[in-house]
């Protein structure tokens, strides 16, 4: 009887071990991707960029890559929508991925985002803020001094939870081997 007893407290010590740092990664997963608050703004500050492309001349294709340059004290943020958008003119595209920049920080930024793949006769029009800037293949070629913006893709939560499991995993494991 006591063998269970003692069983079952070190398996609720498990438990709440495992509990805990599935706790703690969830936290620290929340909170990797907080900020400063941000004003909203109508206007941008500054302008937005396009200073080269990615060609593909193998398919005639190619991404454009966006950046902006901020003159604002602060950072500001523009939701996408209307005043924050890619509009994609003539050509074969109707339409690309493109995720667009919503925060703006002061400073120049290159690469923030880029658009998915469009055909060479595809131009891409980033309209934010009340300012414009188009790309077309004809923009220089980025070359190895500008890296393409990463925009994740939604896996850091769940890599969190594994973390978290493979923590409890390690607890569980060292209570029976010193159980043992």
């Amino acid at each position: 009887m006591r063998s269970v007893r003692s069983s079952l407290r070190r398996r609720g010590a498990l438990i709440a071990a495992g509990a805990a740092a599935l706790v703690v990664a969830i936290t620290a997963a929340l909170m990797v991707n907080t900020g400063a608050a941000a004003a909203t703004w109508k206007t941008l500050a500054g302008t937005p960029t396009c200073d080269c492309v990615l060609q593909n001349s193998k398919d005639n294709t190619y991404r454009a890559i966006f950046g902006y340059v901020s003159t604002a004290n602060s950072a500001g943020t523009i939701a996408a929508g209307d005043n924050n958008k890619v509009v994609l003119n003539g050509g074969s595209t109707r339409s690309t991925a493109a995720e667009v920049t919503t925060r703006f920080e002061p400073g120049t930024h290159k690469a923030t985002f880029a658009t998915g793949w469009l055909a060479k006769d595809t131009a891409a029009t980033w309209t934010v803020g009340g300012k414009t800037v188009t790309a077309s293949w004809n923009k220089p070629t980025c070359g190895a001094d500008v890296s393409l913006p990463a925009s994740g893709n939604g896996s850091g939560p769940l890599i969190a939870l594994i973390m978290a499991g493979v923590v409890a995993a390690f607890v569980f494991w060292r209570k029976r081997r010193k159980a043992a």
